[in-house]
């Protein structure tokens, strides 16, 4: 099926009825979120740094914006995002099933390939977080997104995969209501701009409708190429203050036009109805639907319906967004970076410009003069080596000296950064500056201990981010299981395979039975700077620790992987191509592992050493709770019921061997009895012990042997007392 089918061929008065919804949705919802932009402009006014107009009068006071809002938004960016993309952050594939744990590793290592190669998130993902820090809360549009060209008339596939582009706040329009998630308001707006081009090529697409039909009317309105609304884009407006451009009425723009995206509900008619008042259920379903109608509001013209169901049949959350939020308080327009340290920063401002006026009052120094000496004050400027002619120098100029008081200044900035530091958790050390407090660490430990204290805070928003973007890429998951074609080539290396899926010409193929399996997605954070020191400095103690520990010193591969990991740690992870890792020993292992092994894809064997009756009780436990699992395994509860045949037919052999044994020592111990092996009296021959060779007249065991009835988990520590009889069949 084409995105063409999704189109929905409405009656035109349908049409028109819910593209009048969308325009009183919109205006109802635009004035609550003008009063949020309005707050939000000073925010993005503190993070560009503009200062403050002065009061008449006052031209020449200090007026100086001290950043604190910025430089504290700095810190918390880099650290969030060499979090997310440093060079050892990974995506890490949890699966939901039994059967989606051999393919967990495939899926993890194409998704790190998506996100951190093919989609190139790196850039649209730090404006997301910086809006995100910023404003308390962010959202991106992720659609599905196949990007083309064409080279000698040929479509040339640019991009296929999930979109991402955060959204200004100004064009992310939601009513007023109480909810915890985006998904839950009634209806939400993106507003757009776009190109007659784009709305074309959106047309062959599937994206629009009635575009060629009414092609004149749409070029005509682009040719204004209006940038920006009067109202409801006052963050834009504060950026276009800084950036000395004004895009309201450009001379200079293009074609564009105004495009609002509206996800919302709606009741449709029934099949057999052709038109109907919204609210007459005789002719509207009695349950909504989720819909997304694309409506130009300068021509009141809809040019495009969809039903979110068919665009998006597998997901559950159907809108094409995403979202994370600075603080998890239950509000949903939480509080940002900005929010939390504008009082402090208005603060630091009065107090910084305070000083100043102090120090130019002490180095400007204030006269008293008598009116009738000629000392004219409007044209007196102090030079070095000045002479200032008056009657009588004594009585006719005095010089009045004021000392300030500066350390009443730094006493209230200390306390003002350090008001700051408890409320955001980032410390001097943290930023990478010398710490000037009064209570600055004196040694390393003390250093150390303050970091990790300041780390139990921002630990917090770790937590937090790693939870908001768990959604995010279970959201762009559904897209690739939903859209990706049936095999889908990513880049991949055989090293970074480890030998779990197959890998050719530098890369693997994820095919649509690799992409039939549910997951959760877990991104794994790159270690910081200060983690990387404290790794090296515990790989290099623990591994003088390990070589004096002959535990490890005589077991070649614990001697190996100590060595490994210490050269990792300190930054040559070539160790292995260096030093070929040793065979493994023949050690038993334990069986609540090797059905994980099965389901990952591995093979497991029988080893002489493993305890064959708790390997049988174990297995047996593993192949009951298989069977009911309704999204079972057969492949690896085949390979289970097999490794259970050969763990009996070891146990077996060991009885065997235990009992030839036993023989052997009974009939041995009798040869070492005194008088063994002499003749009897009358010619008797001598008795076995005596020196004849070993017999054994009831056979091997002394008998036939049976198999007692049972199940191995009720039979005592030392015998084997049966199997479940369905293992028994050919397999």
């Amino acid at each position: 099926m084409t995105q063409e089918d999704f189109q929905l061929k409405w009656p035109q008065a349908e049409i028109d009825r819910i593209g009048n919804r969308v325009l009183h949705d919109y205006r109802a919802a635009i004035a609550d979120h003008n009063r949020r932009m309005a707050k939000w402009r000073e925010y993005m006014r503190r993070w560009l740094g503009s200062a403050d107009l002065p009061d008449e009068g006052e031209e020449q006071a200090s007026n100086v914006p001290v950043p604190y809002v910025k430089w504290n938004i700095f810190t918390k960016w880099a650290k969030e995002m060499d979090a997310l993309f440093g060079d050892d952050a990974e995506i890490v594939a949890v699966p939901v099933g039994a059967s989606d744990y051999r393919r967990d590793a495939k899926i993890g290592k194409y998704m790190t390939w998506r996100v951190f190669n093919s989609m190139k998130l790196t850039n649209p993902f730090s404006v997301f977080v910086l809006r995100k820090i910023l404003f308390g809360r962010a959202v991106a549009y992720s659609p599905w997104k196949r990007d083309t060209f064409e080279v000698g008339g040929k479509e040339v596939v640019d991009y296929e995969g999930p979109d991402f582009c955060p959204l200004w706040p100004d064009d992310f329009i939601v009513p007023a209501e109480e909810v915890n998630s985006l998904h839950e308001f009634s209806f939400v707006v993106r507003r757009y701009r776009t190109t007659p081009d784009d709305l074309l090529k959106g047309e062959r697409d599937g994206r629009y409708q009635g575009i060629k039909k009414n092609f004149q009317k749409i070029v005509n309105l682009a040719k204004h190429g209006i940038q920006r609304d009067f109202e409801g884009e006052e963050i834009k407006l504060e950026k276009d203050e800084a950036e000395g451009i004004l895009y309201q009425r450009p001379l200079s723009s293009g074609e564009w036009v105004t495009v609002l995206e509206w996800y919302g509900k709606w009741r449709p008619l029934k099949k057999s109805a052709r038109d109907g008042d919204e609210w007459d259920f005789s002719k509207r379903e009695m349950e909504t639907r989720e819909f997304v109608v694309r409506y130009l509001p300068d021509l009141h013209m809809v040019i495009g319906v969809q039903d979110l169901a068919e665009l998006y049949p597998t997901k559950k959350k159907r809108r094409p967004f995403v979202e994370s939020s600075m603080v998890k308080d239950g509000r949903y327009w939480s509080e940002g970076f900005a929010q939390m340290l504008i009082d402090l920063e208005d603060e630091l401002r009065t107090n910084h410009d305070q000083a100043t006026e102090a120090g130019q009052l002490a180095n400007s120094p204030v006269l008293g003069y008598r009116p009738a000496s000629g000392f004219n004050p409007e044209t007196f400027k102090v030079e070095p080596g000045m002479a200032i002619p008056l009657d009588n120098p004594a009585t006719d100029l005095m010089q009045i000296k004021i000392q300030p008081n500066v350390e009443v200044a730094q006493w209230k900035e200390q306390c003002v950064l350090a008001y700051g530091e408890k409320l955001t958790g980032m410390s001097d050390l943290q930023m990478g500056r010398q710490s000037d407090r009064p209570n600055a660490p004196r040694t390393a430990r003390q250093t150390v201990a303050l970091l990790e204290e300041g780390n139990v805070r921002i630990s917090l928003d770790s937590k937090v981010l790693r939870e908001d973007m768990a959604e995010v890429l279970a959201h762009f998951w559904d897209l690739e299981y939903m859209f990706s074609p049936e095999q889908t080539f990513f880049r991949v290396t055989e090293e970074d395979a480890d030998g779990l899926f197959e890998v050719n010409n530098g890369g693997s193929i994820l095919t649509i039975e690799d992409r039939d399996g549910r997951y959760d997605f877990r991104l794994q954070f790159a270690n910081s700077v200060y983690s990387r020191e404290a790794k090296k400095e515990q790989a290099l103690a623990r591994y003088q620790l390990d070589l004096q520990n002959p535990l490890i010193a005589q077991n070649p591969v614990a001697l190996w992987e100590t060595t490994r990991a210490a050269h990792e740690a300190l930054g040559d992870p070539n160790f292995d191509q260096l030093v070929p890792r040793p065979p493994a020993p023949d050690l038993s292992v334990d069986p609540k592992e090797e059905f994980v092994k099965l389901l990952h894809g591995e093979e497991i064997h029988v080893n002489p050493l493993d305890n064959d009756q708790l390997h049988l009780i174990r297995h047996y436990s593993d192949l009951q709770k298989a069977e009911t699992d309704p999204n079972k395994d057969p492949d690896a509860i085949k390979k289970l019921v097999v490794h259970y045949h050969e763990h009996i037919a070891q146990l077996q052999q060991k009885k065997m061997q235990q009992a030839v044994l036993e023989q052997a020592a009974h009939y041995a111990a009798k040869l070492m009895q005194p008088g063994a092996g002499m003749a009897q009296p009358g010619g008797a021959p001598a008795q076995p012990g005596g020196g004849a060779p070993l017999q054994m007249p009831q056979g091997l065991f002394g008998g036939n042997i049976t198999q007692p009835p049972g199940n191995p988990q009720a039979a005592g520590p030392f015998l084997y007392s049966g199997h479940p009889e369905n293992l028994h069949g050919n397999s």
